[in-house]
């Protein structure tokens, strides 16, 4: 099977984060009342939440699967995607009625990367007939990134680009930038000794909303891990914030476009490749290991 193409314009969305947590009723919390996303009513025993039109993108939950991020692939085709993953050594299962259910999308592949990361890949996820309406005006307009510990870095490239079509937009040291739509990234590799998320990126109006976002922060004593800054290679202005559990939650605004005319470059593993005005993410391990 050819990859899926990507170039002549998006064939695939980051689409939601699942986290198992011990205290999902503490962390949803956070999400309302810190982050400024919008609760969701079900009858799934699990705690939803919308940023933007879809019927959600943050789902906490106390399952045994700590971190899932979900795929939106533009196909219903999705059997023969399943064939060569699967003969390409990774593992993946056909979700069940059940399994779609509980994620609100018709059809899913459940996948796992060399390092064992879950990844969903999805088709057609619910969105919902209301206005989005935030918990708190944080000016946020959508699930942005997130960032995946990678025991291989080139081994999980292998699904992303071989397979599904992604790009590798630019390195940070030995971190990959991986562009799934008309964004410079939504997904970044950080090399590690285990998998798991580095954390969730929430994309916000403007430079305004991150600092607002971030004194209401400090005012409520979140702490801050990284930030106020600015990404190199994305020209993504950030301030990531320690949220429930150890789980990391970013706001983002000013990510680049790019096309298929852009050159991948390679930023050396040093603080500046990660901040360009110098904010230290030390207290988070994979950037402590990416520069160290």
């Amino acid at each position: 099977m050819a990859p899926i193409p990507t170039d002549g314009g998006p064939e695939m969305k980051l689409c939601y984060v699942r986290l198992g947590l011990r205290d999902p009723a503490a962390a949803a919390a956070f999400a309302s009342d810190i982050l400024g996303l919008q609760p969701v009513p079900n009858d799934l025993g699990c705690q939803l939440f919308r940023s933007d039109q879809r019927a959600h993108t943050l789902c906490l939950s106390d399952d045994s699967e700590p971190v899932v991020i979900g795929i939106e692939l533009l196909t219903d085709e999705l059997e023969p995607i399943g064939d060569a993953i699967r003969a390409a050594g990774f593992e993946v299962k056909v979700a069940s009625d059940d399994d779609c259910h509980r994620r609100a999308v018709r059809q899913a592949l459940l996948v796992r990367d060399a390092s064992g990361n879950a990844i969903d890949l999805v088709s057609r996820p619910s969105v919902s007939g209301r206005r989005y309406f935030p918990s708190r005006d944080a000016g946020v307009t959508g699930l942005q990134d997130v960032g995946l510990r990678s025991r291989n870095v080139a081994e999980d490239l292998k699904l992303w680009t071989a397979i599904l079509g992604a790009r590798v937009s630019d390195w940070a040291g030995d971190a990959a930038y991986i562009k799934l739509d008309e964004k410079h990234h939504r997904i970044v590799l950080y090399p590690s000794d285990r998998a798991g998320l580095v954390y969730v990126g929430y994309a916000v109006e403007s430079f305004d909303a991150i600092m607002q976002n971030h004194y209401f922060a400090q005012e409520r004593q979140i702490k801050i891990l990284h930030g106020p800054g600015r990404e190199p290679a994305s020209g993504q202005v950030f301030v990531r914030l320690a949220g429930p559990e150890g789980h990391v939650f970013s706001y983002g605004c000013g990510m680049n476009d790019i096309t298929a005319r852009h050159r991948c470059r390679q930023f050396s593993p040093v603080p500046s490749s990660l901040c360009e005005w110098g904010s230290d993410g030390s207290e988070i391990p994979e950037f402590r290991r990416l520069v160290g």
